[in-house]
């Protein structure tokens, strides 16, 4: 067949899916509505009865659209339905998949979760967002060497997301890999220089035997965000360790302002007290202390521990 005969054909034949072109998109309008994020309208437009009309190909797209339009509009349920039936029909679409996995991870469902994230890596080995879901799980079962595993593997594609390389910081500190998680929580300060992570740099320079450089970090942390009341009392109990006791003193006095009964204020202020020979004033607070169990709960153990033992001096 000649190249102008095909070409004749083609102009002549009625376009058809697949060959000549699409004759008509079902999926047009819903899939425009949902990039307008006109999400409610997206849930009207895909019915029972529509998606019933698609063919496989566009189906899978349809549940889709349908369940991130019902996670947009505050239906978690609807959208975890919707993505159960959808995995069902297609159990191999890494998208689906993805979606039920994360949505049951986030309601913490992470038993339903975990085998999830599992089939789409038997699909997708490096997929990251799975192995990101298997980290904070994994994290949360206490496998910390497992979850710093399936962090890394995540990082290699999402390299500029602060606040993961700060989870990855916050197992290695727990797993006393100090050099990397100082490596990793930089890592997370070079895009993201917040509260949070200074706070991450400072619990694991402290924990490394750094203690001038924990300080000096919480002060960093307290300047970018000086309504972080727990960066202004772990200050005030290492400023006890650094005997700064000054310095703790204006940290409890601090935290008194906003909440006088504070566990941890109170303690940090009985230990003040105490090396000022203030021993009556010392009472008082680590009787407050004491009482703040369901707040603090070592707190308070230890304020009736150390209240026992002034009480029996006397």
């Amino acid at each position: 067949m000649t190249r102008s005969l095909l070409l004749a054909l083609a102009l002549a034949t009625p376009a058809r899916a697949g060959l000549w072109g699409p004759m008509g998109d079902p999926l047009a309008g819903p899939k425009s509505l949902f990039e307008s994020r006109k999400y409610a309208e997206v849930i009207a437009a895909l019915t029972p009865d529509f998606l019933q009309k698609l063919k496989r190909d566009r189906l899978a797209q349809a549940y889709l659209y349908l369940g991130l339009s019902y996670q947009w509009t505050g239906s978690l349920g609807s959208a975890l339905s919707t993505y159960q039936v959808a995995v069902k029909l297609f159990p191999k679409d890494l998208n689906l998949l993805s979606e039920l996995a994360t949505l049951l991870h986030q309601s913490g469902l992470d038993e339903q979760a975990q085998p999830l994230f599992q089939r789409v890596l038997s699909i997708h080995p490096n997929n990251a967002r799975a192995h990101l879901g298997l980290a904070e799980i994994d994290r949360r079962l206490g496998l910390l060497e497992s979850s710093a595993e399936h962090y890394e593997t995540a990082l290699e594609i999402m390299t500029d997301q602060a606040p993961i390389w700060r989870d990855y910081a916050e197992v290695l500190l727990a797993s006393r890999d100090l050099k990397t998680a100082e490596l990793a929580i930089s890592r997370a300060l070079q895009l993201s220089p917040d509260a949070d992570s200074r706070i991450d740099l400072a619990f694991i320079q402290r924990v490394a035997g750094r203690l001038d450089e924990a300080l000096a970090s919480l002060d960093e942390a307290l300047r970018e965000d000086p309504s972080r009341n727990d960066a202004a009392l772990a200050k005030g109990l290492w400023c006890l360790e650094a005997e700064r006791f000054h310095d703790a003193k204006l940290a409890a006095s601090a935290r008194f302002k906003i909440d006088p009964e504070d566990p941890l204020a109170r303690w940090i202020a009985a230990r003040v007290e105490l090396r000022e020979g203030r021993t009556n004033e010392a009472l008082k607070d680590l009787r407050v202390a004491a009482e703040g169990g369901r707040r603090a709960r070592f707190v308070a153990e230890a304020a009736k521990d150390l209240l026992s033992k002034l009480e029996a001096r006397k």
